[in-house]
């Protein structure tokens, strides 16, 4: 059994607790362009309700995805402002990429409040393990030497735009994953001294992870909108941004209401369902 669903302080003071303890953070993301002011007032408010909701500890791995994830958007940053023009959204996170990230981790942490069922403890884990994972791969793997190809067919495919994997991405994905895995059991085996749960734990979130990013990636390559700039479909470039230059692009793979947005969404709901079923599932200790 998990030994920590809920802190047993009552949500109002979790609240004033968490408050401005996502204020000042959501702050210092828009203060380093991390986030915009859309994006930080998201953060704010959804960073606040899962404090209040599932307690500083679950809180703590949307903050570990938040501070990896920004920390890989910078890096190498130089090396990656060609993607400005190809993917739909900038290293700069706006409102709707916030709630995308981590709204399922949201209502998983509003589900483990109101229903104390440790399957939604570890399907917010799931989640924020999914969106970690996917993430990394995009921030690391669209370094890589190698023309990514399709999850689905396995052909090249243009490099930045979603859906393509590179074997550095996936390894970039399994850490990510593998890092709020980490987090999650080892909290688990201080409180019970159980080995077992902590290898299952670490199994169950690890592996949704993984698993959401390639469903992300599969999701991206075959429903997201993709555009290619000019009139025609063997024109211009492939892109993800309906128009550029003020000029409309033309749709040639996906629906224009898939964006990524939307795949993220999925992509975490995904991994959430899978946590929540293999813990279900599996024995644990």
């Amino acid at each position: 059994m998990i030994a920590f669903l809920l802190t047993p302080l009552p949500p109002l003071v979790l609240f004033v607790i968490g408050a401005p303890v996502n204020c000042v953070a959501a702050f210092a993301s828009f203060w380093r362009r991390s986030l915009d002011a859309g994006g930080a007032a998201a953060g704010a408010a959804l960073g606040t309700v899962i404090f209040a909701a599932a307690g500083p500890f679950l809180w703590l791995l949307m903050a570990a995805f938040v501070i990896s994830s920004s920390a890989f958007t910078r890096f190498r940053s130089s090396q990656k402002e060609w993607l400005a023009s190809i993917q739909e959204k900038g290293g700069r996170r706006d409102t709707m990429q916030v709630l995308a990230n981590g709204g399922i981790g949201l209502a998983m942490a509003l589900l483990l409040r109101v229903t104390r069922e440790p399957a939604f403890a570890v399907a917010l884990a799931a989640a924020f393990a999914s969106a970690t994972a996917d993430t990394w791969a995009s921030e690391i793997g669209v370094l890589s030497r190698r023309q990514p190809v399709s999850p689905v067919t396995f052909r090249p495919v243009s490099r930045g735009v979603s859906g393509g994997v590179t074997v550095l991405g996936l390894g970039a994905s399994f850490l990510g994953a593998v890092f709020i895995g980490l987090i999650f059991a080892l909290e688990n085996v201080r409180e019970t001294h159980s080995l077992g749960s902590f290898a299952v734990l670490l199994l169950i979130t690890a592996g949704s992870g993984v698993l959401g990013s390639l469903f992300d990636s599969i999701l991206g390559t075959t429903l997201q909108a993709q555009y290619t700039t000019g009139a025609r479909k063997g024109d211009g470039m492939r892109t993800e941004h309906r128009t550029t230059d003020g000029v409309r692009n033309t749709l040639v793979q996906g629906f224009a209401l898939v964006t990524n947005d939307v795949v993220n969404l999925l992509s975490t709901a995904f991994a959430a369902a899978c946590g929540a079923l293999l813990f279900v599932s599996l024995p644990i200790s």
